[in-house]
């Protein structure tokens, strides 16, 4: 028996063996392959780095600079593309990858499709308007978490947690974030959750693919959220992902770090805040203690307390002196007015008609006792009341001349 003996390699020498034996493949050296970006993220290089999928697989590729900067679009998760480039693999890692040449843009993909359909179908029924937001309570004392038992999220809530806010009780409500299950396991928590007496939910998962954060794009999701009578506050991936979870929720942070972070106040800034507080409150109240006390000296030191009989008698003389003071004056204005009034009677008096029919004037009145004041009022045959200052007569009327020549009696002298 021939034994044949294969020398044992290193981890590099294995993967330069594998890297050299796929650049050697004519077929691989130029492929064109067809899916949908995942997972896209401009490097400050310049490169680009994705994930090329479809229903059952995925495939990492890289585009350099150089190629970058002949793209006349901007790559996004969801676009469905064909890449053409070079099949090689990463030394270091061990994975190969499609360095790639050129992309096309020939849509969107069925994942970013059924995103944007559920959003919107959720939109439109009101599930994200920002009037249905919840306001967040600003001291919470009953906090539930919804994220797996097993992941770094849950880490990164309860340390943040303990730090800012360990008044807090926490109560867990573990869920699958990812797989097949992962839709139903968070709908199912989410509803427990809101069925007890908490202030406040938090929802998240660490960071990954958009198939690995596909289960918080569930409808059912969404709209468990939205029943939620709880606040609820999401923290889901990276800064640059976002699920139709963090539409629907009432807040959402860029990661569950972050989330825990808006969720409770730090402790420690409210006790230094509350320091600053009381040390502001004592200084006011000693002021205003030292204020009423100089008030109240000074009171003490003031004359009706120190000699209360002087004072009522300063006061009953400064009485005597207005009581003087108002009856001077009213006397002063009775005289004043009784002048004025005597003075009136006077005008009057002259103007009275007893005082002209004092000076050899009559008033002559008719029948009706109405005055005659023109000529027009009688005519010749009238019985008239001749009214003179001591008495009057009647007369009768014999002749009426309408002109101003002096009146001349009958059987007068010549």
């Amino acid at each position: 028996m021939i034994v044949i003996r294969i020398k044992t390699l290193s981890v590099s020498q294995l993967n330069l063996y594998i890297k050299r034996l796929i650049q050697a493949d004519p077929i691989l050296h130029m492929a064109q392959v067809a899916g949908e970006v995942s997972n896209c993220t401009y490097h400050s290089s310049g490169h680009v780095y994705f994930s090329l999928k479809d229903e059952n697989s995925r495939v990492r590729c890289v585009m350099f600079r150089q190629q970058v900067q002949l793209l006349s679009f901007r790559m996004k998760d969801g676009m469905r593309v064909t890449v053409s480039g070079a099949v090689s693999l990463y030394e270091r890692d061990g994975q190969y990858q499609i360095i790639a040449a050129r992309v096309e843009e020939t849509g969107l993909g069925d994942w970013f499709l059924a995103f944007q359909q559920l959003k919107e179908k959720l939109k439109k029924e009101g599930l994200m308007d920002e009037s249905q937001k919840k306001t967040l309570p600003p001291f919470p004392e009953n906090i539930g978490i919804i994220t797996s038992e097993s992941s770094a999220a849950l880490q990164d809530f309860l340390t943040v947690l303990k730090r800012r806010w360990p008044i807090a009780k926490l109560y867990l409500f573990p869920a699958q974030v990812q797989g097949e299950q992962a839709s139903s396991s968070l709908t199912e928590a989410m509803n427990k959750a809101a069925t007890h007496p908490l202030d406040l939910i938090l929802l998240g998962r660490g960071g990954g693919s958009v198939e690995e954060l596909w289960a918080f794009n569930s409808e059912s999701l969404a709209y468990a959220i939205a029943r939620s009578p709880i606040p609820v506050v999401t923290g889901i991936g990276h800064e640059t992902d976002f699920t139709i979870a963090d539409f629907v929720a009432d807040q959402r942070a860029n990661t569950p770090t972050a989330a825990a972070e808006l969720a409770v106040p730090d402790h420690v800034l409210l006790e230094r805040q509350l320091n600053q507080l009381f040390i502001r409150l004592r200084r006011s109240t000693s002021e205003r203690i030292e204020r009423h006390r100089y008030q109240l000296n000074s009171l003490y030191r003031s004359t009706p307390l120190r000699s209360p009989r002087s004072f009522l008698e300063e006061r009953q003389q400064a009485l005597d002196m207005l009581q003087h003071r108002i009856i001077t004056r009213m006397q002063t204005k009775l005289r004043e007015q009784r002048m004025i009034l005597q003075h009136k009677g006077e005008q009057l008096n002259q103007l009275s008609p007893l005082n002209v029919l004092g000076r050899g004037y009559a008033f002559v009145r008719d029948q009706s006792d109405n005055m005659i004041a023109a000529i027009q009022q009688v005519n010749t045959g009238d019985t008239v009341c001749v009214q003179l200052q001591d008495g009057h007569f009647q007369a009768q009327v014999t002749d009426v001349e309408k002109t101003g020549k002096k009146c001349a009696v009958e059987g007068g002298s010549n």
